[in-house]
């Protein structure tokens, strides 16, 4: 087929003939009565109902929002094709209020939750970060107790980390994998950092050190291992007592007014059923950031003005919950680098062999192209240099998307006449948009119900950079990595171009100065990086051990737990809440696991 173009259609048939997944055929229906019930099957609540599920004498139900798994979501190259579709992403608005953030929130709406659609990359966050989560209330979740529970799920698939016993295991049913391909832009990456004297280190160590890695991902062989393809398709196949239902909205947690015990949840299935399960044991909540606070206000449980104004009879007043709202930070107008000579437009020929290796995935190539995500896994974590001095984390995050092909560059060998031309395929590009982030901003946002329809999307109030000293500490760390990859002798020398556009409104401000980084940021218009946590804290809405206070029988298992954001990715935080939980649940009812080591 040399020198033909191939249709896009044809070329993704090839790709998913080489993936393998266990979605069932027949949809599962819920029982009446059980012990447990999950709600929400994303990164914590796949592994609460796992684990749950070992007990055998446990009926355990697990209800998600949204469909199965989304097939090509397995195929690392296409991530990203589910964000934006509305099947699989509830793309949450942010409210317009004076100097806050308006925009849109990815939110994923299927099997796995944001482990299904996410970027992959792995991150634990670091000591450091667990201390302010106990300083907050959470007594007992220092990095050191929690890391036996990150170890649990992992396995090290990459030999010089697997021998580091102390952070890492092998044998879990979280596969954690490096890319095995790079192509050449993502090795003048990985040498620029390295000359700019950053270390490469093992980022989920813990350690508050700054330094790049090629990062772990959650993938095995060149596939996405998310929530669900680690913790229940094989899980689900072989326990006859977990339930998974998808596509089944909760609505409401069933709350004994007089006992304050939550009792069951109301849910619509697939057909648009209203049905009520009941719960012998307990309900656990692990429907995220936004949907977690917003279920427990419906069903009578928070500020006590709140659910006045929506017209919901309060249960238990606990005004925490939908505060304290966390994320990371990053302004929209990101430097680009272009890489043009060191770029290849693929043939037919090339992306034919691309196939031939992610089916086969054991040669040379690992996975190939198809089985990673190009530049985006060259991760970066460092100092601000206006960082608090005495606070010990990394403030910035440097993370690499590729972002396809310039203008004018006949970038595929697809066929001009087909329609149905999906993205780039991410190995094949020359610009890399290298994404700066604030991991640790002083900006809260809230989660409140929509008094004309509490039960709809709820509100979703969050600033960006209206805080001075987030916009210092920001602009500073903008400014070192555009210094660190704009001198660095590796790129120039490859040909490479640093590309700062925006600061129009800057321009009586002598350009690369603090202050002109800082105009940037104000003008240019800030954005949250879709890591959002902290509004069921430890400590103001749920005790350490998860349960819900001032009602029996509910816990809260995911992000919204978290009372600081980590510096990094959450999902990983989050299935390492899902052990806890699951270990807290079991232990709570007799049940008495091997403590992780």
């Amino acid at each position: 087929m040399a020198g033909q173009c191939i249709a896009a259609a044809t070329f993704i048939s090839l790709i998913m003939s080489g993936v393998h997944f266990d979605a069932p055929t027949t949809p599962a229906t819920a029982p009446d009565e059980v012990d447990f019930i999950v709600v929400g099957g994303g990164s914590g609540g796949a592994v609460v109902a796992s684990r749950l599920s070992e007990v055998a004498d446990w009926q355990v139900l697990l209800l998600e929002a949204g469909p199965e798994q989304e097939s090509s979501s397995y195929v690392p190259t296409f991530y990203g094709w589910t964000t934006g579709n509305l099947k699989y992403d509830y793309m949450l608005k942010v409210e317009d209020s004076p100097n806050d953030y308006t925009g849109q929130i990815s939110r994923a709406k299927q099997l796995g939750g944001c482990s299904s659609h996410n970027g992959m990359i792995y991150f634990r966050g670091t000591e450091d970060d667990y201390k302010c989560w106990e300083s907050k209330g959470a007594k007992g979740w220092s990095f050191r107790e929690v890391l036996p529970f990150f170890k649990k799920s992992e396995d090290c698939l990459d030999p010089d980390l697997a021998k580091d016993k102390e952070y890492h295991s092998t044998g879990g049913p979280l596969a954690l994998q490096r890319m095995i391909y790079k192509d050449d832009n993502t090795n003048l990456l990985l040498k620029a950092y390295s000359e700019a004297g950053l270390r490469e280190s093992d980022l989920n160590s813990g350690k508050h050190k700054e330094g790049y890695a090629w990062s772990q991902t959650t993938t095995k062989n060149g596939r996405r291992m998310s929530s669900n393809t680690a913790f229940l398709e094989q899980q689900r196949k072989r326990r006859c007592n977990l339930h998974v239902v998808t596509s089944a909205q909760v609505s409401q947690v069933v709350i004994d007014e007089k006992t304050k015990t939550a009792t069951g949840v109301i849910f619509t299935d697939v057909d648009g059923n209203s049905r009520t399960v009941k719960a012998r044991k307990e309900v656990v909540l692990s429907a995220g950031t936004y949907f977690s606070p917003q279920l427990l206000m419906v069903s009578g449980v928070g500020p006590a003005k709140t659910l006045y104004e929506a017209g919901i009879p309060l249960i238990v007043d606990l005004p925490g919950v939908g505060s304290n709202l966390q994320d990371h930070l990053v302004v929209r107008t990101m430097p680009r680098l272009q890489m043009l000579k060191t770029s290849k437009v693929p043939t037919v020929d090339d992306l034919l062999r691309d196939v031939d290796d992610f089916k086969k995935a054991t040669g040379p190539r690992g996975a190939g192209p198809l089985g990673t995500m190009g530049s985006d896994s060259v991760v970066v974590r460092m100092r601000s240099p206006l960082q608090p001095w005495f606070d010990r984390r990394p403030y910035i995050y440097i993370q690499h998307p590729p972002g396809g092909w310039h203008d004018g560059v006949d970038r595929t060998p697809y066929c001009t006449n087909d329609t149905t031309t999906p993205n780039e395929v991410i190995s094949y590009y020359d610009t890399v948009y290298p994404f700066v982030v604030l991991l640790h901003p002083k900006d809260t946002g809230t989660v409140l119900l929509n008094t004309t329809n509490p039960y709809g999307p709820p509100v979703i109030r969050q600033t960006v950079f209206k805080d001075s000293d987030d916009v210092r500490v920001y602009a500073a760390g903008l400014r070192r990595a555009v210094d660190i990859l704009s001198g660095s002798k590796t790129l120039r020398k490859a040909g490479a171009e640093l590309i700062l556009s925006g600061g129009d409104s800057c321009k009586n401000i002598p350009k690369n100065s603090q202050r002109w980084y800082e105009c940037l940021v104000r003008t240019e218009g800030g954005a949250t990086w879709g890591h959002g946590v902290g509004t069921c804290s430890i400590g103001s809405v749920v005790d350490p051990r998860l349960r819900v206070y001032g009602v029996k029988g509910l816990r809260v298992a995911d992000a919204s737990v978290m009372p600081c954001v980590p510096g990094g990715g959450t999902n990983g935080p989050s299935m390492m809440i899902g052990e806890r939980a699951a270990d807290f649940i079991k232990r709570d009812h007799g049940v008495i696991s091997r403590h992780p080591r």
